[in-house]
């Protein structure tokens, strides 16, 4: 095990899946069943104790496929379990000032410039330099797409919940 973590480093991510599960090779008579429920497996620590150390010997080898430009460290299958490494980029995390995040509230909620700028008490200027400031933080270019980007992170999904009007 120590093998592959010092060969290919610390900043990656694993991923086994087994290939064997997708189809029920059983011969049915009539239409279909519906898909029951997984129950969770049991770990099986033998199993994946040996792909484990087979997928060491592939990497001291060299005998695995990776791609630089897309993230992909490491993509090898053993048996019928595929194993993928690939490296994460650490999220990013944009800070808005208060008053940024005030103005992208109330876009949020559908409110115009004009209207945003009569409620803060300032001019609609101000409230398009907030605007522009707040596109360049997030990396958009439309109302719309600030306000998907704001819904997908945790610290904002709550203030935009439907029914919540500031």
């Amino acid at each position: 095990m120590g093998i592959a973590r010092d060969t290919l480093g610390s900043h990656m991510t694993a991923s086994f899946t087994t290939t064997s599960r997708l189809v029920d090779p059983s011969p049915t008579s009539g239409p279909p069943a519906a898909p029951s429920p997984r129950a969770p497996l049991a770990p099986d620590t033998d199993r994946l104790a040996d792909v484990v150390a087979d997928l060491a010997d592939a990497v001291e080898s060299g005998d695995f496929h990776t791609d630089v430009r897309e993230g992909v460290l490491l993509d090898v299958t053993i048996g019928r379990v595929r194993c993928l490494m690939i490296e994460q980029e650490p999220a990013l995390r944009v800070t808005l000032s208060p008053r940024e995040r005030q103005v992208a509230l109330m876009v949020a909620h559908g409110r115009t410039n004009q209207a945003i700028a009569t409620s803060l008490d300032i001019s609609v200027w101000t409230v398009s330099t907030h605007l522009r400031r707040i596109f360049a933080k997030l990396a958009v270019s439309s109302r719309a797409e600030m306000v998907a980007r704001l819904v997908s992170e945790h610290d904002y999904a709550p203030l935009l919940a439907p029914g919540d009007e500031h």
